[in-house]
């Protein structure tokens, strides 16, 4: 132990010890999920080809319910993160409920900016019997559906408790950044200088 000099008044610096459960903010911590169903979709687009795979998810309490696109047969990048089904609910609150929507309604949901999240998860919600197609444009989404009784029966699931990974320092889903559609396939060119 060192000896300090009692007339020495200059501040002391001192870190605070690490606690020893502490993890860095990339460090992936353990969430627990209730499981409830695995689904899959068709695409919606008239040129889409392939499928939506999903999951239906609970909190450990089964208190919230979550929807995560957990695959895509056919091409095209999308988040896979947990959307709350409130943050689905509150997309719908901002449309028009006697009027069509498009499938952009819900990009607000995403914390992942894909182009794609939007639409398959319409996809997801039209399978589901929450949205069904507008009668008077191919594009556009009208609600259908109990939505009160969809949530009752997911709780109700037995399902199975699982954990998937998060981010400690904000609790989002690892995989939530989205690629930037077709953003990888460009190249730089460059060029070697001449001596």
């Amino acid at each position: 132990m060192p000896k300090t000099n009692p007339t020495d008044t200059s501040p002391t610096i001192t870190e605070p010890p690490t606690p020893a459960n502490a993890t860095t903010p990339d460090a992936a911590v353990p969430q627990s999920f209730w499981l409830l169903k695995e689904g899959t979709a068709p695409k919606l687009g008239a040129r889409a080809e392939g499928s939506i795979n999903y999951n239906v998810l609970a909190d450990n309490e089964r208190q919230l319910l979550f929807i995560a696109i957990t695959g895509n047969k056919g091409g095209g990048y999308f988040s896979k993160e947990h959307v709350d089904i409130t943050k689905i609910e509150a997309c719908l609150d901002t449309a028009t409920s006697a009027k069509p929507f498009p499938s952009k309604t819900f990009k607000d949901a995403f914390v992942g900016r894909s182009s794609n999240n939007a639409g398959f998860l319409v996809a997801v919600l039209r399978h589901e019997s929450l949205l069904a197609a507008a009668p008077e444009a191919e594009t556009q989404h009208i609600q259908s559906g109990d939505w009160a009784a969809w949530k009752k029966t997911m709780l109700a699931e037995a399902g199975r408790l699982i954990e998937i990974g998060t981010k400690d320092a904000d609790k989002k889903p690892i995989d939530t950044e989205a690629i930037p559609d077709h953003k990888e396939h460009k190249k730089t060119l460059s060029l070697s200088r001449k001596k």
